[in-house]
């Protein structure tokens, strides 16, 4: 057994979680807002702000864009194969089930809604360039952890089968693709010239990419420029729009590699003037910290607290022993 690489498993998915659980208290609340109401910047579980879309949550409880990935993970897990039908029946039967409704984006409850009627797949299938729709597509990272081309068309499907879009057509290949490579290890990213050399071997393994390239050459000139986390968030933006949190998220985590836990928390207060998108930032920047530097990077007491950390770490588990062990 692969302790590093188990490590990495479970780093991804309880990361993903716990960015978004904290990322969730400031999630589209204005700066001066969080400063009025929190005092500081966001640095523990803490109940959402009354403006959050969250604020019926607890502060250790996860926005349902973890359930979706858990539901991905549970699918992967028992059908022992990638069967995306699967994995809407089971995102169908627990929207139906759900005594609290999470927040999903509404596009993709709009369609889950659809197909919880039986309505007809080709006919329910919702337009969105929203980030939400792709976050749980980061297991598709470790699915194929040691083939990211597979990767990125494995995550194109699973977001695609939920909703349409060339957005997150291609936000889906990138998420994919940089997850496995970021769990198979490769890269140095503490070296300038690793940084870069990742964000290109992204865009060399992803089958169909045609407005990506563009915005990740946007990240490798922040990079370039050292740009801090204020400036990045003017430079990118920091709504859900897939083109504002991806790139962003690719930065913050790139930027401070070698110290995740600023990166990590980076993201979980990548709130502007505005707002922004804490949620899905956190939930993306935390996936890609425990894909790189495993379980252990995250305090033991944030792991043990977050919502479903048992469930989402024995998926992990069982998960690393179909891919790795038994493959």
């Amino acid at each position: 057994m692969n302790d590093e690489l188990l490590s990495k498993f479970e780093g991804t998915v309880v990361g993903a979680a716990l960015g978004a659980a904290l990322g969730k208290a400031v999630h589209f609340v204005p700066k001066e807002e969080v400063e009025r109401f929190f005092g500081k910047p966001i640095t523990d579980f803490t109940r959402p702000h009354p403006s959050s879309p969250y604020d019926f949550l607890l502060p250790e409880e996860v926005p349902g864009e973890v359930e979706l990935l858990r539901l991905a993970l549970e699918s992967l897990v028992e059908r022992k194969t990638f069967d995306p039908y699967d994995f809407v029946e089971r995102v169908v039967r627990w929207l139906s089930e759900a005594k609290v409704h999470k927040y999903l984006n509404p596009s993709l409850l709009n369609a889950l809604r659809a197909l919880a009627l039986g309505e007809d797949l080709e006919e329910v299938y919702r337009r969105t360039a929203s980030i939400d729709a792709v976050l749980h597509t980061v297991v598709m990272g470790l699915y194929h952890y040691d083939d990211p081309t597979l990767a990125a068309q494995g995550a194109r499907v699973l977001a695609l089968v939920l909703v349409r879009g060339r957005e997150v057509d291609e936000a889906a290949q990138v998420i994919g693709a940089a997850t496995a490579l970021l769990v198979e290890g490769e890269f140095d990213l503490g070296d300038e010239g690793e940084r870069e050399r990742f964000i290109d071997e992204v865009v060399e393994v992803c089958p169909e990419l045609v407005e990506a390239p563009k915005y990740l050459a946007k990240v490798k000139e922040a990079l370039k420029k050292n740009l801090r986390p204020k400036e990045a968030v003017e430079l990118f933006g920091n709504g859900e729009f897939v083109w504002e949190a991806l790139p962003l998220a690719l930065f913050l985590f790139l930027r401070d590699a070698s110290y995740p836990q600023r990166a990590f928390l980076n993201a979980v207060n990548a709130y502007g003037e505005a707002g922004g998108a804490t949620a899905a930032l956190g939930f993306l920047v935390g996936a890609w910290v425990g894909a790189y530097w495993g379980i252990e990077v995250f305090p033991p007491e944030w792991v043990e607290k977050v919502e479903h950390s048992k469930r989402l770490r024995e998926l992990a588990q069982k998960l690393y022993e179909l891919v790795v062990l038994n493959r």
